[in-house]
Protein backbone atom coordinates (compact mmCIF):
# COMPACT_ATOMS: atom_id res chain seq x y z
CA UNK A 1 0.00 0.00 0.00
CA UNK A 2 2.75 2.49 0.92
CA UNK A 3 4.59 1.76 -2.32
CA UNK A 4 1.46 2.31 -4.40
CA UNK A 5 0.72 5.55 -2.53
CA UNK A 6 4.25 6.83 -3.04
CA UNK A 7 4.14 5.93 -6.74
CA UNK A 8 0.90 7.88 -7.06
CA UNK A 9 2.58 11.08 -5.88
CA UNK A 10 3.02 12.33 -9.42
CA UNK A 11 6.35 10.62 -10.05
CA UNK A 12 8.14 12.50 -7.27
CA UNK A 13 9.68 9.28 -6.01
CA UNK A 14 10.12 7.52 -9.35
CA UNK A 15 13.86 7.03 -8.97
CA UNK A 16 13.61 4.99 -5.74
CA UNK A 17 13.42 1.19 -5.47
CA UNK A 18 10.46 -0.49 -3.82
CA UNK A 19 12.55 -1.24 -0.71
CA UNK A 20 13.67 2.40 -0.51
CA UNK A 21 10.05 3.52 -0.85
CA UNK A 22 8.93 1.17 1.95
CA UNK A 23 11.67 2.51 4.21
CA UNK A 24 10.87 6.12 3.37
CA UNK A 25 7.14 5.66 3.97
CA UNK A 26 7.53 3.78 7.26
CA UNK A 27 5.76 5.54 10.12
CA UNK A 28 9.00 6.54 11.85
CA UNK A 29 10.18 8.24 8.63
CA UNK A 30 7.02 10.28 7.98
CA UNK A 31 8.57 13.62 9.04
CA UNK A 32 11.45 13.04 6.59
CA UNK A 33 9.02 12.08 3.84
CA UNK A 34 6.90 15.18 4.42
CA UNK A 35 9.98 17.40 4.33
CA UNK A 36 11.24 15.71 1.14
CA UNK A 37 7.87 16.08 -0.59
CA UNK A 38 7.50 19.71 0.48
CA UNK A 39 10.90 20.53 -1.00
CA UNK A 40 10.11 18.70 -4.25
CA UNK A 41 6.71 20.41 -4.52
CA UNK A 42 8.40 23.82 -4.41
CA UNK A 43 10.06 22.90 -7.68
CA UNK A 44 6.83 21.93 -9.44
CA UNK A 45 5.85 24.87 -11.62
CA UNK A 46 3.79 24.50 -14.81
CA UNK A 47 4.41 26.65 -17.87
CA UNK A 48 1.33 28.47 -19.15
CA UNK A 49 1.14 30.51 -22.36
CA UNK A 50 -1.81 32.41 -23.78
CA UNK A 51 -2.45 35.18 -26.28
CA UNK A 52 -4.05 38.24 -24.65
CA UNK A 53 -4.84 39.77 -28.04
CA UNK A 54 -7.79 37.38 -28.52
CA UNK A 55 -9.62 38.88 -25.53
CA UNK A 56 -10.84 37.56 -22.21
CA UNK A 57 -14.06 35.91 -23.40
CA UNK A 58 -12.22 33.98 -26.14
CA UNK A 59 -9.58 32.87 -23.62
CA UNK A 60 -12.29 31.59 -21.27
CA UNK A 61 -14.15 29.78 -24.06
CA UNK A 62 -10.88 28.20 -25.21
CA UNK A 63 -10.15 27.07 -21.65
CA UNK A 64 -13.53 25.47 -20.93
CA UNK A 65 -14.13 24.11 -24.44
CA UNK A 66 -17.16 24.51 -26.67
CA UNK A 67 -19.23 21.94 -24.74
CA UNK A 68 -18.90 23.88 -21.48
CA UNK A 69 -19.74 27.47 -22.50
CA UNK A 70 -22.90 27.23 -20.35
CA UNK A 71 -20.59 26.68 -17.34
CA UNK A 72 -19.12 30.19 -17.59
CA UNK A 73 -20.41 32.98 -15.38
CA UNK A 74 -21.65 35.76 -17.67
CA UNK A 75 -20.34 38.45 -15.31
CA UNK A 76 -16.75 37.54 -16.20
CA UNK A 77 -16.36 40.13 -18.94
CA UNK A 78 -13.64 42.53 -20.11
CA UNK A 79 -15.61 45.35 -18.46
CA UNK A 80 -15.27 43.68 -15.05
CA UNK A 81 -11.90 41.93 -15.47
CA UNK A 82 -9.34 43.74 -17.61
CA UNK A 83 -6.45 42.10 -19.44
CA UNK A 84 -3.14 43.82 -18.77
CA UNK A 85 -0.73 43.98 -21.69
CA UNK A 86 -0.98 42.59 -25.19
CA UNK A 87 0.40 39.64 -27.08
CA UNK A 88 1.55 36.33 -25.74
CA UNK A 89 2.16 35.93 -22.01
CA UNK A 90 4.11 32.99 -20.65
CA UNK A 91 4.29 32.36 -16.91
CA UNK A 92 5.07 29.50 -14.59
CA UNK A 93 2.14 28.62 -12.35
CA UNK A 94 1.34 26.33 -9.50
CA UNK A 95 -1.49 25.87 -7.04
CA UNK A 96 -1.20 26.10 -3.27
CA UNK A 97 -3.90 25.16 -0.77
CA UNK A 98 -6.04 27.47 1.28
CA UNK A 99 -5.82 26.98 5.01
CA UNK A 100 -8.99 25.52 6.50
CA UNK A 101 -11.40 28.37 7.23
CA UNK A 102 -9.35 30.94 5.30
CA UNK A 103 -10.91 33.60 3.06
CA UNK A 104 -9.43 34.65 -0.27
CA UNK A 105 -8.51 38.01 1.29
CA UNK A 106 -6.56 36.24 4.02
CA UNK A 107 -4.92 33.86 1.53
CA UNK A 108 -3.84 36.79 -0.65
CA UNK A 109 -2.18 38.47 2.33
CA UNK A 110 -0.51 35.23 3.39
CA UNK A 111 0.92 34.42 -0.05
CA UNK A 112 2.06 37.96 -0.87
CA UNK A 113 3.75 38.21 2.56
CA UNK A 114 5.59 34.97 1.69
CA UNK A 115 6.83 36.60 -1.54
CA UNK A 116 4.51 34.96 -4.06
CA UNK A 117 2.80 36.66 -7.01
CA UNK A 118 -0.91 35.91 -7.33
CA UNK A 119 -2.39 34.67 -10.59
CA UNK A 120 -5.03 36.76 -12.35
CA UNK A 121 -8.12 35.89 -14.37
CA UNK A 122 -6.27 35.51 -17.68
CA UNK A 123 -3.54 33.40 -16.03
CA UNK A 124 -6.29 31.14 -14.70
CA UNK A 125 -7.75 30.68 -18.21
CA UNK A 126 -4.30 29.66 -19.47
CA UNK A 127 -3.76 27.28 -16.55
CA UNK A 128 -7.17 25.66 -17.07
CA UNK A 129 -6.49 25.24 -20.80
CA UNK A 130 -2.90 23.99 -20.52
CA UNK A 131 -3.15 21.97 -17.29
CA UNK A 132 -6.72 20.73 -16.68
CA UNK A 133 -5.26 17.71 -14.88
CA UNK A 134 -3.76 20.05 -12.26
CA UNK A 135 -7.05 21.94 -11.85
CA UNK A 136 -8.90 18.61 -11.45
CA UNK A 137 -6.85 17.85 -8.32
CA UNK A 138 -8.68 20.66 -6.48
CA UNK A 139 -12.33 21.43 -5.75
CA UNK A 140 -11.65 24.82 -7.36
CA UNK A 141 -8.60 26.87 -8.29
CA UNK A 142 -9.08 30.59 -7.67
CA UNK A 143 -7.40 33.71 -9.12
CA UNK A 144 -7.25 36.21 -6.26
CA UNK A 145 -4.96 38.99 -7.50
CA UNK A 146 -6.15 42.59 -7.05
CA UNK A 147 -7.04 42.87 -10.76
CA UNK A 148 -9.19 39.74 -10.51
CA UNK A 149 -11.70 41.19 -8.08
CA UNK A 150 -15.11 42.46 -9.09
CA UNK A 151 -17.72 44.18 -6.95
CA UNK A 152 -21.15 42.94 -7.95
CA UNK A 153 -24.35 44.95 -7.78
CA UNK A 154 -24.97 43.65 -4.25
CA UNK A 155 -21.64 45.14 -3.10
CA UNK A 156 -19.99 41.76 -2.57
CA UNK A 157 -16.54 41.29 -4.10
CA UNK A 158 -16.03 38.16 -6.20
CA UNK A 159 -13.03 36.40 -7.73
CA UNK A 160 -12.97 33.86 -10.58
CA UNK A 161 -12.45 30.15 -10.09
CA UNK A 162 -11.92 27.21 -12.43
CA UNK A 163 -12.90 23.61 -11.83
CA UNK A 164 -12.68 20.34 -13.74
CA UNK A 165 -14.77 17.25 -13.13
CA UNK A 166 -14.37 14.73 -15.92
CA UNK A 167 -15.35 16.44 -19.16
CA UNK A 168 -17.05 19.30 -17.30
CA UNK A 169 -15.11 22.52 -16.92
CA UNK A 170 -16.38 25.58 -15.08
CA UNK A 171 -15.23 29.19 -14.93
CA UNK A 172 -17.31 31.03 -12.35
CA UNK A 173 -17.21 33.57 -9.51
CA UNK A 174 -16.96 33.14 -5.76
CA UNK A 175 -17.22 35.61 -2.89
CA UNK A 176 -13.86 36.97 -1.75
CA UNK A 177 -14.82 36.93 1.94
CA UNK A 178 -16.33 33.44 2.12
CA UNK A 179 -14.29 30.80 3.92
CA UNK A 180 -12.74 27.84 2.11
CA UNK A 181 -10.77 24.75 3.12
CA UNK A 182 -7.63 22.98 1.97
CA UNK A 183 -9.38 21.22 -0.93
CA UNK A 184 -9.41 24.63 -2.68
CA UNK A 185 -6.32 26.18 -4.26
CA UNK A 186 -4.84 29.58 -5.11
CA UNK A 187 -3.08 30.12 -8.44
CA UNK A 188 0.46 31.41 -7.86
CA UNK A 189 3.02 32.68 -10.37
CA UNK A 190 6.78 32.56 -10.74
CA UNK A 191 7.52 35.50 -13.04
Amino acid sequence: MATATARALGGLLHDLTDDELLTLTASDNRPSLKKYLAERMKLMWHLVSYDRSVGLVALIHRAVGSGNIRNVNTNITPEHFSLNGTGIRSVKCRVEAYLDGETSEEAARRFTAAGYSLGNTADLTGFLHDHPDQVAKWSWVLAISEDSRWAGSDGGVCVPYASVCGANRRFCLYALRDRLNSSYGVLLLSE
